[in-house]
């Protein structure tokens, strides 16, 4: 299991595997202890382990997310207290600093990849916005609409869920922020909490849902990696159903569907002919030929796609699929499906070296030949 590192040294996880989403559970967790009616010192003061460990995650965004939620505290809250706010940004940047998460905002891969990676990602939405189902975003945004971006997810849990549970299920996800964001201001701690999580899941992948909604191996990762994940979406939904909560009018409902509304149509300005179509599993591409592609576990489409020309079938995930199609294209020890496709005409890319051919054999393009 890869360890996040940073300059040498492990950054802490706390039990989570990704240690950005350890930093945005302390971040939820941070404004309800800003104040208190009783003791208001004391709530202050456990902020400061807790600003400590999320150092510890080295974590930029939750650095981020952190002074964004004490900016808004006291914007919301109208503090006039000088001294609590130079206090808690000078608390803020002593820690960061003296812990070393400060040298770590720099302009690096991980930060200009991530726009492309979301451009590409509302695309995939715009061409598929019934989605390209659980766990394919990154996948198919890698292969298709990446140049040496190798993504597992679109780094920003709101767009995977667009991208891969599609318009509906996204509709109600984000008319839920959008309402609780208008509607829960007065609620300051809870509206900081919940806005800082908003941020930290747009910027990361904090709701992993391909390892939220695996009951069986947990995303190949711990149990404990797995409670703390539904905690945190538990934790997050909680307080925007509080936030929510309550007497109201029509117009705020009325606002946050206009504005969810606008936000998801102007997802499709970005629609493109040269994104990746998905139907039932697919990436249809028409053409003149359009052979289904068959291929084994040691291939992917990133190293299927060089050897298709023009229109093609082609499945998702590696196995034996049925498609109707003339022409079927086999890569690897997929060969070994050959014989239950007697009616069709069979290429072969790099086969085993002993497997008898079929009669209907067309063309074999062995691994030699590449060399």
């Amino acid at each position: 299991m890869m360890e996040f590192t940073y300059d040498g040294m492990v950054r802490c996880g706390f039990g989570f595997y990704n240690p950005n989403h350890a930093a945005a559970l302390i971040c939820l967790v941070m404004p309800f202890l800003w104040g208190w009616k009783r003791l208001p010192w004391l709530g202050w003061s456990f902020s400061l382990p807790l600003t400590v460990a999320l150092t510890m995650t080295y974590s930029r965004t939750g650095m981020l997310v952190l002074g964004f939620e004490l900016a808004a505290y006291f914007i919301l809250t109208k503090t006039k207290n000088c001294k609590l706010i130079c206090g808690s940004v000078c608390a803020l940047l002593v820690i960061a600093g003296v812990c070393g998460v400060l040298a770590r905002f720099s302009f690096d891969k991980a930060v200009t990849n991530r726009p492309e990676i979301w451009i590409a990602g509302i695309r995939l939405f715009a061409a598929n916005p019934l989605g390209v189902g659980s766990g394919n975003s990154g996948m198919l945004a890698s292969a298709f609409l990446l140049n040496g971006i190798e993504c597992r997810t679109l780094v920003n849990s709101h767009l995977t869920l667009l991208a891969e549970f599609g318009i509906h299920i996204a509709l109600a996800w984000n008319f839920l922020i959008v309402y609780a964001l208008i509607r829960g201001t007065k609620k300051t701690s809870a509206w900081c909490a919940f806005g800082g999580m908003t941020l930290s899941a747009f910027s990361s992948s904090v709701f992993d849902w391909g390892i939220l909604f695996d009951f069986y191996e947990y995303g190949k990762l711990s149990l404990l990696n797995f409670i703390l994940s539904w905690l945190t979406l538990l934790l997050f939904l909680g307080v925007g159903i509080y936030l929510a909560w309550g007497k109201t009018n029509w117009q705020r409902p009325a606002i946050a569907g206009a504005i969810t509304l606008m936000l998801i149509l102007a997802s499709f300005l970005f629609y493109s002919s040269d994104t990746p179509r998905i139907k039932g599993g697919f990436v249809i591409k028409p053409g003149e030929d359009m052979p289904l592609v068959l291929y084994d576990e040691e291939w992917r489409l990133k190293t299927v796609l060089p050897f298709l020309k023009d229109g093609y079938i082609l499945p998702l995930q590696p196995g034996n699929h049925q498609y109707p199609a003339e022409e079927i294209y086999f890569f690897g020890n997929a060969a070994e499906w050959a014989g239950q496709f007697p009616d069709a005409r069979l290429i072969f890319i790099f086969p085993p070296e002993f497997i008898e051919y079929p009669a209907n054999t067309e063309k074999i393009f062995p691994a030699e030949a590449f060399r």
